[in-house]
């Protein structure tokens, strides 16, 4: 489904507002970390018995949010067994998206943005770049995400570079002296740039 940029910018402001009204700062982001910060339960399917297991399976393989009520906190169900752990960290921010945004995760309209939150949350670009991390295996090793989410983060890393050169956008800017900002003033410094 085609998105204007803007859409994506406004997914990736909100991203960084999570990082800096949380305090999120280890890499990689730790996904129970972020969850328990936002006061969402992450519940494994391993934690229930086999034929629930097979129910879990029936409504998403990999897995589902369920909006919180006065009696239950809001809750990410996710299969601990499914693909690799870049794909099962994928799945619990994918649905964390639909928790920040209070969507109903059986609705597919917003599916592929839930895909970009997830993959941006765990594979910030503006990050990714004043660290030099670049390439795919390296996106894997500092992101532990797949190889596929990574191929994905290297092709958006390529693509702005062809587009913008080495700039930080002003939204970016916070986040990147919240994550590293030593780092950042080196960035800026081997950029020619004044801080």
């Amino acid at each position: 489904m085609y998105r204007d940029s803007d859409t994506y910018d406004e997914i990736k402001k909100v991203i960084i507002q999570i990082y800096l009204d949380y305090d999120i700062r280890e890499f990689p982001i730790d996904e129970e970390v972020v969850c328990k910060k936002l006061g969402v339960s992450l519940v494994p399917y391993s934690e229930y018995d086999r034929d629930t297991r097979v129910l879990l399976r029936k409504r998403s393989k990999c897995g589902f949010f369920v909006k919180g009520t006065k009696g239950r906190t809001p809750t990410i169900y996710y299969n601990d067994r499914y693909e690799s752990e870049g794909a099962r960290r994928l799945t619990i921010f994918h649905e964390v998206k639909h928790y920040v945004y209070n969507e109903d995760t059986d609705d597919d309209e917003f599916d592929d943005l839930a895909d970009f939150f997830g993959r941006y949350f765990m594979c910030p670009i503006p990050y990714l770049l004043i660290k030099g991390i670049e390439m795919e295996e390296e996106i894997v090793s500092a992101c532990h995400v797949s190889m596929e989410a990574a191929g994905n983060a290297a092709s958006n890393i390529r693509n702005r570079k062809r587009k913008h050169g080495n700039r930080i956008f002003d939204y970016e800017i916070p986040l990147l002296e919240h994550l590293d900002k030593d780092a950042y003033e080196i960035f800026i410094r081997d950029q020619g740039n004044e801080i």
